[in-house]
């Protein structure tokens, strides 16, 4: 099953009526309104203004994100206050609001007539300048697919990258706006020929771009049988030549994206030990092995030493005052993972040194009880005192 949570898919959800409350204000300062949806219609209504919902999840990094700049951006809550009634509406309680209003990533932006009906949609993080221009855009009858058409339209022939920046908005804000085949077509496109062609969208190319195919997919069968029909031409490349394989393959990123890592996992047990393509493919089966309880294979691929030659990259991230939150819930779901498979290998001193530096980074009761769960599931709980 895809699920919204690769940028990766699908949130459960809790149904609610449209008159239930909206998220309250959760800071001093914030923007957001403590009434409801039914509420605020009818004030806008009265009022010859709109209506302005941030839909989030409480896991959701953009939208952390958000709430750490650009809704504490004293231009953008003035504007916000000026020309909008803005609620903030956590995806995941109000289901109701969710399925009417077809939100299935996170964060989606949306700008409602009195009516209800959507004037705009904008899905993903905005910076506070980029939050503010499409407001306005979006105020002035230009929406956010009119936008990305424009910019593709206009986007330097002889620069390939401006290019590849256009044609992911533009494909992004058809796939938002339910118009599938076109948006099938811009992220194929880049895909298959235009994100391939430079190479600082490697990493977006095989994450951000699969994980939007992904979502796209799950509402719409042809985009779920491109992928499909990609990873299947992968693995014939991979096993015609394992040997010249390397860390680059789109084989197991595709795998991934279609929720079958257990694939990746399978093809790896078929190689032989020590051969180049075993080789790629450990690095996309940690997760795999350790929900199998393989720990002492996940050990080998990844000892503590190795795990901890990345921390001076994370801790410059961590530290950053806006980001920072997002970065640390990714650094310790890694660390926990880490400490099943140490402790379920017999590496108890290794695990404890690791148990050590998570709740050091952070102790909330959360991480304390997520150590746990993992620690119990090894079969040893006695670690965490």
């Amino acid at each position: 099953m895809i699920r919204t949570r690769l940028g990766l898919l699908a949130a459960g959800f809790c149904v609610l009526q449209t008159g239930a409350l909206g998220a309250r204000a959760e800071t001093s300062g914030s923007p957001f309104l403590a009434i409801s949806l039914d509420q605020a219609l009818a004030r806008a209504a009265k009022e010859k203004r709109i209506v302005f919902i941030d839909f989030y999840t409480t896991w959701c990094g953009p939208c952390k994100l958000l709430d750490n700049t650009t809704w504490k951006d004293e231009k953008v809550i003035a504007l916000l206050n000026q020309k909008t009634l803005p609620l903030k509406i956590d995806a995941e309680k109000e289901t109701a609001l969710s399925k009417k209003y077809g939100i299935n990533a996170y964060p989606t932006l949306l700008l409602l007539k009195p009516d209800g009906s959507i004037l705009d949609r904008m899905v993903g993080y905005q910076t506070p300048e980029q939050f503010a221009t499409s407001l306005q855009s979006a105020l002035e009858g230009k929406d956010s697919l009119a936008r990305a058409r424009e910019t593709a339209a206009y986007a330097k022939k002889d620069d390939l990258k401006s290019q590849i920046d256009a044609r992911y908005k533009l494909a992004r804000a058809l796939a938002e706006q339910n118009k599938d085949e076109e948006a099938l077509k811009e992220f194929l496109w880049l895909y298959d020929d235009g994100m391939k062609q430079v190479v600082e969208f490697t990493g977006v190319r095989v994450a951000f771009l699969l994980s939007d195919l992904a979502r796209l997919g799950a509402r719409y069968p042809p985009a779920m049988e491109a992928l499909r029909q990609r990873r299947d031409e992968a693995k014939k490349s991979f096993l015609a030549a394992p040997e010249a394989a390397n860390s680059s393959t789109d084989l197991p990123y595709l795998n991934r994206c279609l929720s079958e890592d257990g694939a990746t996992l399978e093809l790896f047990d078929q190689l032989p030990k020590g051969s180049p393509g075993r080789k790629t493919l450990s690095q996309f089966i940690l997760r795999e092995l350790v929900t199998r309880q393989r720990y002492a294979e996940a050990v080998e691929i990844r000892p503590l030493k190795t795990f901890l030659k990345a921390d001076s990259h994370w801790e410059s991230r961590i530290k950053d005052p806006k980001s920072g939150s997002v970065f640390r819930s990714l650094y310790i779901k890694n660390c926990v993972q880490e400490i099943e498979a140490l402790a379920g290998a017999g590496s108890l001193e290794d695990a404890a040194v690791l148990i050590k530096k998570a709740l050091s980074l952070d102790a909330t009761q959360e991480t304390s009880d997520l150590v746990k769960a993992h620690l119990k599931r090894a079969g040893h709980p006695e670690l965490l005192k």
